[in-house]
């Protein structure tokens, strides 16, 4: 069989948007009570929590589900290149993640991914990928698993640190934060020109919530940074609190703008996950890079 590389332009787009969802996921770390804000004219003072008692709200916050069907609009500025398209996504819960890729009404891309499988066929080029997370973190150079896509698609996290005293709890513009460096200390390090040698890390989380409003992440050799927004909160099923907004900025090797915007997601609707490989697709050969 020739196996060839690919160039479509659906796919080329999909593997864009894998990339900063993966990176966004090996950042987070996840999930109803009212909290006392006092407000003034310039600031607002938040009940102080410790890092435990934010772990611990977070997790009792987080947005679970079974089943979840819903329609994605994405938008894209890789460098100053721009494109749009929409994602019909169905998810089964620590199970099956199933995307179409549409673009102008018509289906570019297919996607099943498992906890043990990565799977995905380009009807563009007429090929197609099989594989397995070992394949995707070896490409993005991070380690990812079923587990970390999950939770980023429902606005959940995953491992921040396992160790309460190595996460550091503050405020800041009116929101709890978790970080594994004081702000001051950050500010401090990228005045001075990146002293620091590991990564920073820090959760934003909406105090009456505690959901996660933003993500963001510092790595200082080699020079790049991750910032991750998630808005639009939206009761969808016993007052659950889902984001439909999300906005991915990545500043790396080239500058990367995501925004995904939820609509109507559905919960515990009959699901099928249709996937199959036309017989004539070309299998996706890839190389690793010496």
């Amino acid at each position: 069989m020739n196996n060839r590389m690919p160039d479509p332009f659906i796919f080329n787009h999909f593997r864009q948007l894998f990339i900063v969802c993966f990176l966004s996921l090996f950042i987070f770390g996840s999930c109803k009570q009212q909290q006392k804000i006092t407000a003034t004219k310039n600031k607002c003072i938040l009940d102080y929590k410790n890092a435990k008692t934010l772990t611990t709200n977070l997790k009792s916050n987080e947005f679970c589900f079974n089943k979840l069907n819903a329609k994605l609009s994405v938008e894209t500025v890789i460098d100053s290149s721009f494109s749009s398209f929409t994602i019909s996504l169905r998810m089964r819960r620590d199970s099956i993640i199933w995307m179409s890729i549409s673009k102008l009404g018509i289906e570019g891309a297919r996607v099943l991914m498992t906890k043990d499988s990565v799977k995905f066929f380009n009807r563009m080029e007429s090929n197609y990928f099989k594989g397995d997370f070992t394949f995707i973190s070896k490409l993005l150079n991070t380690p990812l698993d079923f587990e970390m896509v999950q939770s980023l698609l429902v606005g959940n996290s995953v491992a921040f640190y396992n160790e309460d005293e190595k996460i550091k709890p503050g405020v800041d513009n009116c929101q709890y934060t978790l970080g594994t460096i004081r702000k001051y200390k950050l500010r401090k390090v990228m005045e001075k020109g990146k002293e620091l040698k590991e990564p920073a890390q820090s959760i934003y989380m909406i105090p009456e919530t505690f959901k996660i409003a933003r993500i963001l992440f510092y790595e200082f050799s080699p020079d790049r940074s991750f910032d991750a927004r998630f808005s639009e909160y939206t009761a969808i099923d016993s007052n659950q609190l889902f984001p439909l907004q999300m906005n991915y900025y990545i500043k790396a090797q080239k500058n990367v703008n995501i925004d995904i915007h939820y609509i109507k997601p559905r919960i515990d609707e009959e699901q099928s996950f249709p996937f199959k490989i036309p017989d004539n697709y070309e299998q996706i050969a890839y190389k690793e890079k010496q």
